[in-house]
């Protein structure tokens, strides 16, 4: 239950949580949110409008144009209510927006007037934001007539929209009106001026980085070359844009090429290529809404039929196609359609409907070519004018020499002025010299000072990186002396045999140590080369706390002091979070804590408000200075230079943990007062995906124990597609403890028929398969028919890996290693009797030490083939190899084992990917680096089987 000063804290925040929420990567995410938050009690009618065309933009952003204006639509009522005028204004312009890209262009047209309509009456012209929004306004409605094939009133709003850009916007927004521009020249068929001007606007965007308008203008050149009779030239062009488009997933733009390309191969006569691309743009037209393109890609179509020969299917997508222009006012394609149309009567036999056809569009023809000919006209009296105005001020000239002649003395004193005023002009450039000379002594002045001021930031930094470099050469010392020392202590026998083992942990735990470090080192490069990635996945709070709990009780008792932790939430809770990152924070504020205690205790509390988590780490610890706070985030930094000599430390923690904060959208705060402790507050915004009313724990506790023995009763049916034996039998076991059915496959082959004969409701797909892949075997089952979910099951869970899986058209992605509650979760929303929570439960209890034992035999088969390899240089068989060991390696739990495969892995592809000859020298070096990996894999095998 929300009490009264949370839901007032809750709209304190609303600016906020509406920006971080607006700009979440997942738009969909994004777009349940949005809905949320619409929900809550209390909204005003301006802050319901915020949310509304939030969600508008959104939906046009995803291309769901219907929905968009739906949202527009309701967002606008809201305001009008009040009467808002800015906001229906702002909502008129959206509605513009999204009726322009579905091609609806009257209704775009009146809701683009309505906007600039305001921003008219409202005559605050000056104002840049206002002499902005005008000048957008008036490019949008100049592409609006343009489309309508309007090019009068076209030609007069991009004259008005480049006014304002030329005095208030920026050069990107001057390209962008030329680049407009060129396209109107391309309707008027002036494509020899309009080639110069996106020749001119490409380079430019390119210059700015802007890559989609590049792309845009690299489509618009195609067209004008398609128009200009240059057909390489236009395929070229259009194909480089819409290749772009595809890859970027700008589905209206992608659907506009496919129509631009379809045209260009019929006039090439590549018919086949060119009905290929039509049928995409149609498909994809009627996806995303877009009119224009699917009204021309049926004319193109109708084109491709009547070549054929079959009219009758050539009529009905001409008829389509004028339908679709009709309801659009699309002009000029109901011209062109009147041409073909006529083709297609005369070819079913239907003279009469022919002629008619013909003569309309004969019709049209004329009356374009008078409009053009008044246009002329127009034009060569504009210039007969001029002329005249030129022969008047010629006779004026004329009056005045020859007045002149006769007035020579007043000739004499003009002469007098123009030299007194040049003499003025010389004495006044004197001046400005001076004042300038004044003005650059002033800057270099000025400039030094900067100069001067950036010197000691340098210094200061290079103060801190002494400082940083000593610590860290302390940190990394101090782990590698006892790895050294034990290891050599090792080598020469100077350890009792019964004492090896405690000499290996000593190796491995200092070891650990060291990559935490390195680790923390490369997070922090990552993020300052924003190259970091959140991995946000289910994750059960209660998991985590729980861990803490068990983490750092020990570590505080050691020390004599006392650890608790304090929350008042209901498990399970189950977060969408990076969890790893979330424990590597909570990690550094409590170890930091329990390190600079020295007496008295360390409590963490866990509090829940509306869509976001507090952590608070509270000490009795050294606490901080006031200046010492200010710098404790600082990268490679401590609170002061004993700090680290004291109690050890590199300064990294801190500094990483706030920029993790930050990235999770999230922050951490602290309070301190010197010798009474610090409090620490990590504050992140996280959504709930499930939660539960408070419970009678201990029946809660008797509850489970009693349903743990009882089976669960589940039916359905699950195939699981897996080259590895033993990844293969794991997973078929924690699928079966649930009471699936499952069926196994070794490769894409036996998946395809398995899925035929038993029709699973689910199937998992492997992506490194041998005799056909999951992404062939997904294609196959696709083809054939089979439209049960399938999700991608593998070890490649990188971001844009991920985002081919999806694109490609899997339903979702599992990654390997699997982590038991998010596979749950994934499998129980397509068997709807699956308790997740039992389920999860259930999986927690399941004994798999039978299969890790038979893990641990079958690595003498991978230990033979890594051995052999030293002598054979089987590279293929040895990559396959290690891309299993380092799947299962981490499915069975064997971290380190994992980790030296995945190394070896990610070196065996970067070679394999490298085009250039290498020299024999390079060679052999790459062969002794392979070489020392397996060494080094090997070692990791031998020690899992003697575990």
């Amino acid at each position: 239950m929300h009490t009264e000063s949370n839901i007032s804290t809750y709209h304190k925040d609303f600016n906020k949580q509406l920006f971080i929420i607006s700009n979440t990567a997942d738009k969909n995410h994004a777009l349940k949110e949005l809905q949320q938050l619409f929900m809550a009690s209390g909204l005003s009618a301006q802050q319901k409008f915020s949310v509304l065309f939030e969600q508008g933009k959104l939906l046009y952003v995803l291309t769901r144009y219907q929905e968009a204006i739906e949202q527009a639509l309701q967002a606008k009522a809201i305001v009008q209510e009040i009467e808002d005028n800015s906001l229906i204004a702002k909502a008129d312009n959206l509605l513009g927006v999204v009726y322009y890209y579905q091609g609806e262009l009257d209704k775009a047209l009146l809701h683009y007037q309505q906007s600039l309509a305001f921003y008219n009456d409202k005559g605050d012209f000056n104002n840049s934001k206002t002499a902005l929004v005008r000048a957008n306004l008036f490019n949008n409605l100049a592409l609006v007539f343009s489309s309508m094939g309007d090019s009068t009133n076209s030609l007069y709003h991009y004259q008005q929209a480049e006014a304002l850009y030329q005095t208030y916007g920026s050069e990107a927004d001057k390209v962008d009106v030329r680049f407009n521009i060129a396209l109107l020249h391309v309707n008027l068929k002036r494509f020899g001026i309009a080639i110069g001007m996106l020749k001119e606007t490409i380079a430019q965007f390119n210059q700015f980085q802007d890559k989609l308008s590049a792309a845009k203008a690299t489509a618009g050149l195609g067209i004008a070359y398609k128009y200009s009779g240059q057909y390489k030239l236009a395929e070229k062009n259009i194909l480089e844009a819409l290749t772009y488009f595809q890859l970027q997933g700008h589905r209206h733009d992608t659907a506009s090429q496919f129509h631009n390309i379809s045209a260009v191969y019929t006039s090439l006569g590549d018919y086949k290529k060119a009905q290929k691309y039509a049928e995409k743009a149609i498909v994809l037209s009627q996806q995303v809404g877009h009119q224009k393109a699917h009204a021309g890609s049926l004319q193109v179509l109708a084109k491709i039929y009547f070549f054929q020969g079959a009219f009758l299917l050539a009529q009905e997508s001409i008829e389509l196609s004028n339908a679709i222009a009709k309801k659009i006012n699309y002009k000029t394609i109901l011209i062109d359609n009147l041409a073909i149309s006529a083709l297609i009567y005369a070819g079913l036999g239907q003279q009469e409907n022919a002629l008619n056809d013909f003569y309309a569009h004969e019709r049209h023809q004329h009356e374009a070519d008078n409009l053009m000919l008044n246009e002329q006209l127009a034009k060569f009296e504009s210039e007969q004018l001029a002329q005249q105005v030129i022969q008047l001020r010629q006779a004026k000239r004329l009056e005045e020499l020859q007045s002149a002649k006769t007035d020579q003395r007043r000739s004499f004193i003009l002469l007098s002025v123009v030299l007194l005023l040049l003499l003025i002009f010389f004495v006044y450039r004197r001046y400005l010299e001076s004042r300038v000379t004044a003005v650059l002594e002033k800057r270099v002045q000025q400039r030094t000072n900067e100069l001067e001021l950036t010197g000691k930031r340098l210094r200061k930094a290079n103060k801190i990186k002494s400082q940083f470099l000593a610590n860290m050469s302390h940190e990394i010392r101090t782990p590698l002396t006892a790895i050294v020392g034990h290891a050599e202590a090792i080598i020469h026998r100077d350890v009792n045999h019964e004492d090896l083992i405690k000499e290996v942990d000593v190796i491995h735990g200092n070891s650990l140590h060291l990559l935490a470090l390195i680790n923390d080192i490369l997070d922090l490069s990552k993020i300052e080369a924003e190259k970091f990635q959140l991995e946000l996945r289910p994750q059960n709070l209660e998991v985590i706390i729980q861990e803490l709990g068990d983490m750092f009780a020990e570590q505080a008792q050691r020390k004599g002091l006392t650890f608790t932790i304090q929350h008042q939430i209901s498990f399970p809770f189950i977060i969408n979070i990076d969890a790893r990152r979330v424990r590597q924070v909570l990690i550094n504020l409590c170890s930091n804590a329990i390190k600079f205690t020295a007496k008295g205790s360390v409590t963490l509390t866990v509090d829940w408000s509306i869509d976001r988590l507090k952590f608070t780490v509270i000490d009795t610890g050294i606490g901080l200075k006031s200046k010492q706070i200010a710098q404790v985030f600082e990268v490679f930094t401590q609170a002061d230079s004993s700090i680290s000599r004291r109690f050890g430390g590199s300064g990294l923690g801190l500094s990483l943990s706030n920029e993790l904060a930050r990235l999770m959208g999230g922050e951490i705060t602290v309070q301190s007062e010197a010798g009474k402790g610090s409090c620490f507050s990590f504050i992140l915004p996280c959504s709930v995906i499930a939660k539960t009313e408070p419970v009678d724990y201990k029946q809660t506790h008797k509850a489970l124990e009693s349903e743990a023995v009882k089976p669960i009763q589940i039916t359905g049916k699950i195939l699981l597609a897996e080259d590895h034996d033993d990844n293969r039998r794991l997973i078929a076991r924690l699928l079966e403890s649930l009471g699936l059915e499952v069926f196994c496959a070794k490769n894409g082959l036996e998946a395809i028929e398995l899925c035929q004969k038993h029709q699973p409701r689910l199937v998992l797909l492997d992506i490194q398969m041998p005799e056909m892949d999951g992404i062939t075997a997904f294609t196959q089952l696709r083809k054939i028919g089979f439209i049960q979910p399938i999700y991608a099951l593998t070890a490649n869970a990188m971001s844009h890996e991920v985002s081919q899986y999806i694109t490609l058209g899997f339903n979702g992605h599992l990654k390997k290693p699997i982590e038991r509650e998010s596979f749950i979760h994934t499998i129980a929303q397509h068997y709807p009797n699956i308790d997740a929570s039992k389920a999860t439960a259930k999986l927690a209890s399941l004994s798999l030490k039978d299969l890790t034992q038979d893990f641990k035999v079958s690595l003498q088969e991978e230990l033979k083939v890594l051995t052999d390899y030293l002598t054979s240089h089987n590279q293929e068989l040895l990559a396959k190899t290690v891309h299993r060991i380092s799947g299962a390696g981490q499915m069975f739990g064997f971290t380190e084992l994992s980790q030296a495969a995945k190394e070896l892995d990610s070196y065996l592809k970067k070679i394999s990917s490298e085009e250039r000859v290498l020299t024999a020298s390079e060679k052999k070096q790459q062969s002794c680096f392979i070489d020392d990996l397996i060494h080094c894999l090997i070692d990791e095998i031998t020690l899992v089987q003697s575990a």
